[in-house]
């Protein structure tokens, strides 16, 4: 006998064995208990949840002989072996994608008004509900809306906005969700237990992550590794999903806070490999959202080889970037993939978004004041490892006189100019005409010559770019704010007005009988 797969020998044959849908599976069993059964049923959620499973428990518990007292199914009982084994006639499944037309609709009419064979109910279960032609909906809505007292209708979909809403009217319907890493998690373990094959607690995790809530996806990855080897290990799990593997995910993280001779040494060995760059780009958005929890939330949130693999990535990063940072750099992984569906090209797609998210990481780190300008002439594409960047705080030295504070100020915010210009030229339009001065409480205070430049600085992404430029010269624990109007303080790079004339002088040029307007009237 050919060998089963894993997802439908341990496919779940009573309510109680259902993983992950208790509310939906709940409700059903005490409306099975009760005798308070709808005429017609939607099962709708991702796919591999329990949709069909469900449903054929929902058939065996309406027609068990020996119903249990909590609503389950006997399995004993002729009538659950007979659905179990596919050959009770009260009991048919059909595929709407291969049976979508008018003409199945009509056979279904036709026969459902005949009673039932073996059963007390007469169950369809009509599955991808939604591939049914307009026509064929038409010609269900009838018989789904007032179907003989014999039968029974359980519609399971994905896609149940594609269904007419004449046709969700008629039903009740149950929601199906993804299932959690834990639950599908402890279900590989019971199944891997079963089978006698030998699972290390890490490969079971990052499998249940790679079923991405599909216990049934799940389950047949289960069966790929375990067709290859006996044992699952990390490094099976990885190369049967395709995805990136830890050592690979490290190395490309490590080049983006590098050079970009390594990143591009990087990419093309994972392209040569014949990884999908769409699953490069969701690797590294995921391995990216893992960083920002790590450094705002703890490690606290990550099973423990993640914890490790995280502090490793951890020491080689810049320290400074800030959280806002991580999150863009995600969302320009996710606009990547938009465009591989767009038809450009994948391997420069994939490119293309780690450069620029390169470009962000080696921002210069802060810098003598002497060689402020020299830093930012330097391009980001250098082959020189990027130094780590460290605090700065930018406190004047003793004995520092007012115009030397003043001076040093003013070149370590020409740095800020020059990296918000380089980084985002139209927020440098706005804040190009702008003055920084650190005062004596160690505040750096920004002057705007316009007001309204000032309050379109405050917004959105305009503010992100300043703060981290400021951030980045400056130190992680920088204090600043926006002023409107030019410097008026001690260190004021503004020239003094000079002073006018005096009263004396314009009377002894023109005389006394001069009337002076634009003097104080005191004599």
């Amino acid at each position: 006998m050919a060998h089963q797969a894993s997802y439908r020998v341990y496919r779940p044959r009573r309510f109680k064995d259902v993983q992950g849908q208790q509310r939906t599976v709940d409700t059903l069993r005490e409306a099975v208990r009760q005798g308070r059964l709808s005429h017609a049923y939607l099962f709708s959620g991702p796919r591999g949840t329990g949709k069909t499973s469900v449903a054929r428990i929902l058939a065996k518990a309406v027609n068990c002989e020996n119903i249990q007292v909590d609503g389950d199914p006997c399995l004993e009982c002729a009538s659950c072996r007979s659905i179990e084994t596919g050959q009770n006639l009260d009991v048919i499944e059909i595929d709407a994608a291969s049976n979508r037309g008018i003409d199945e609709i009509r056979d279904i009419r036709e026969r459902i008004t005949h009673q039932t064979a073996m059963s007390r109910y007469k169950v369809y279960i009509i599955d991808e509900v939604h591939m049914l032609t307009a026509e064929a909906f038409n010609a269900f809505l009838k018989t789904l809306e007032e179907p003989p007292a014999h039968a029974l209708f359980v519609l399971a979909t994905t896609e149940a906005h594609k269904l007419p809403v004449t046709v969700l009217s008629r039903c009740q319907r149950y929601e199906f969700k993804r299932l959690t890493v834990p639950i599908i998690r402890d279900r590989l373990r019971f199944v891997a237990d079963q089978e006698g094959v030998k699972a290390e607690p890490e490969a079971l995790e990052l499998l249940a992550e790679a079923a991405d809530g599909a216990l049934r996806d799940a389950l047949s990855l289960f069966d790929q590794v375990v067709a290859v080897n006996r044992a699952i290990t990390v490094e099976a799990v990885t190369r049967a999903a395709g995805m990136v593997g830890q050592a690979q995910m490290r190395r490309l993280v490590e080049s983006l806070a590098r050079d970009i001779e390594s990143l591009v040494e990087v990419l093309a060995e994972l392209r040569h490999e014949g990884l999908d760059e769409k699953l490069i780009l969701r690797d590294l958005a995921r391995q990216l959202r893992d960083i920002l929890l790590f450094r705002t939330a703890g490690p606290g949130l990550f099973p423990q080889y993640r914890r490790d693999m995280l502090a490793q990535i951890d020491e080689f990063l810049p320290q400074n970037v800030e959280p806002g940072w991580w999150i863009d750099a995600a969302d320009q992984l996710a606009q990547a993939e938009g465009r591989l569906r767009g038809g450009f090209p994948p391997d420069l797609a994939v490119e293309l978004v780690c450069f620029k998210i390169q470009r962000g990481l080696l921002v210069p780190p802060p810098v003598e004041p002497t060689r402020a300008t020299e830093a930012m002439d330097e391009p980001f594409m250098s082959n020189s490892p990027a130094p780590k960047p460290e605090a700065h705080h930018p406190e004047a030295k003793p004995g520092l006189e007012p115009e030397e504070k003043s001076h040093a100020s003013d070149k370590s915010f020409q740095t800020v100019l020059d990296i918000v210009k380089r980084d985002r030229p139209t927020t440098f339009a706005l804040f190009e005409k702008t003055t920084g001065l650190v005062g004596q409480d160690g505040v750096l205070t920004i002057h705007f010559e316009f007001p309204a430049h000032r309050e379109l600085m405050e917004q959105g992404h305009n503010r992100e770019v300043v703060d981290r430029a400021i951030r980045s010269v400056f130190g992680s624990d920088t204090e600043y704010r926006f002023v409107d109007g030019p410097p008026a303080e001690l260190g004021s790079t503004a020239k003094p007005t000079p002073p006018g004339p005096s009263k004396e002088a314009v009377r002894e040029w023109f005389g006394d009988q001069a009337t002076l307007i634009g003097f104080d009237q005191e004599s």
